[in-house]
């Protein structure tokens, strides 16, 4: 019976995550797109795309830059989703969406409010974030504060959040 009761638990979590899956799955064949942190599910993180190559390499110049102005360890891959680049911080965990059309302007910018006397002194490691995901055309977010929170991707405006722990346990 408790055996019955957990799969289909488990069959009632996972099928609904098949469809971000396949659309993964789709986008990851792209070169154009970085979907995920490793670039595919196979984790190759390498670009097969040819416009830069061992010829024109030492022709490369700086096209723009981009400062989030956090100064701690930016640890976390960015996500190339269509003509955007997501990026992050580490604490307080800043996303920005640039338009990769116009010099990496900023699309949209979220900003969480975090306590930080209750999260950054329990933190391991630094206040770095290991990165963004990105599926049914949210952004998804881990904060230091154990939210796990869903962005549009379009818009940057809150989908859903969920507080799943408490920060101060560490």
């Amino acid at each position: 019976m408790k055996k019955t009761t957990i799969s289909l638990a488990l069959m009632s979590v996972a099928l609904p995550m098949t469809s971000y899956a396949d659309e993964l799955l789709s986008m990851q064949k792209d070169p154009n797109e970085w979907v995920m942190s490793a670039g595919n599910y196979e984790n190759h993180r390498y670009s097969e795309l040819t416009d830069i190559n061992k010829e024109n390499v030492k022709d490369l110049n700086m096209a723009w830059s981009f400062s989030t102005g956090v100064l701690k360890g930016h640890e976390g891959n960015s996500l190339v989703i269509g003509d955007t680049l997501y990026i992050h911080t580490p604490f307080p965990n800043i996303v920005y969406a640039l338009d990769l059309n116009n010099d990496g302007a900023i699309k949209w910018k979220y900003e969480p409010k975090q306590n930080y006397d209750d999260t950054v002194p329990v933190m391991c490691c630094d206040v770095i974030n290991r990165g963004l995901a990105y599926g049914d055309g949210k952004i998804f977010l881990n904060q230091a504060d154990t939210t796990l929170v869903a962005l549009d991707a379009e818009t940057g405006k809150i989908v859903w959040s969920d507080k799943r722990d408490d920060p101060r346990v560490g």
